[in-house]
């Protein structure tokens, strides 16, 4: 039995599941979202920016 199995023997006997593999793709799964609106806000903010026309008033 290798260290891994006695740190997961020892949470099982505890009571607690080792869920760092779940965590990990949650987080991942965020910075992807998170990635994703980043983009999309900027989109939004450089298309929003239309260039002025410099018309006078004479």
């Amino acid at each position: 039995m290798d260290s891994q199995d006695q740190y997961e023997a020892l949470l099982k006997a505890w009571g607690f599941e080792d869920r760092s593999v779940e965590r990990q793709a949650r987080r991942e799964k965020i910075a992807r979202v998170a990635k994703i609106v980043l983009s999309f806000c900027k989109d939004m903010i450089l298309h929003a920016r239309k260039p002025r026309s410099h018309a006078t008033s004479h």
